[in-house]
């Protein structure tokens, strides 16, 4: 593929936000070789000189955004239509649908055995995994279907509480989908 047209559609969905499925497992793993390197290293913590601020003051309407490694990431749930549609008194996290699905193992581990049987496989620790399945859960009752390597920044407070939820010595931040 033309480098340039690579850089210009790379820039075109960062622009319109495109990215809910970013950890969407392969069926056949397989084709995860195919992608040439392993996953992208980490985005950097805030406080790291390669954190990158584009110096916007990133207002936060419902009170429970936290700071995050990029500023691609710093999205407030009031900010986004179809959220404000599902929880409109509030932030999306004090729902209590977002309670009882996203944070809850119980719902999470009925949903990973659910793609297992389905040929999907989620790997990593358990916590690693139901931060996958919760935000993949997420994302799933907010925009229904995005469809593969079609994805969207989820809100600040939403990736906070879930791994709140959910802990880990490392994250991965927002990932565009591979070309």
């Amino acid at each position: 593929m033309d480098p340039g047209l690579e850089e210009r559609l790379r820039r075109m969905s960062r622009e319109m936000g495109f990215d809910p499925y970013s950890d969407t497992p392969f069926r056949d793993p397989a084709l995860r070789a195919e992608g040439g390197s392993s996953d992208p290293p980490d985005p950097p913590p805030p406080d790291s000189p390669d954190f990158h601020d584009d110096g916007n003051d990133h207002r936060c309407d419902c009170g429970l955004c936290g700071p995050m490694p990029t500023a691609l990431e710093q999205v407030c749930c009031r900010d986004i239509p179809e959220v404000v549609r599902e929880s409109p008194d509030g932030c999306i996290t004090q729902h209590e649908e977002f309670r009882s699905v996203c944070l809850s193992s119980a719902v999470l581990r009925a949903l990973y055995w659910e793609l297992q049987e389905n040929g999907v496989a989620v790997e990593g620790e358990v916590h690693r995994k139901y931060r996958f399945l919760a935000y993949r859960f997420f994302t799933r009752w907010i925009w229904k279907r995005l469809g593969r390597r079609n994805r969207v920044v989820l809100p600040a407070c939403v990736v906070i509480a879930i791994r709140k939820q959910f802990p880990s010595a490392e994250y991965v931040g927002f990932r565009y989908p591979p070309l």
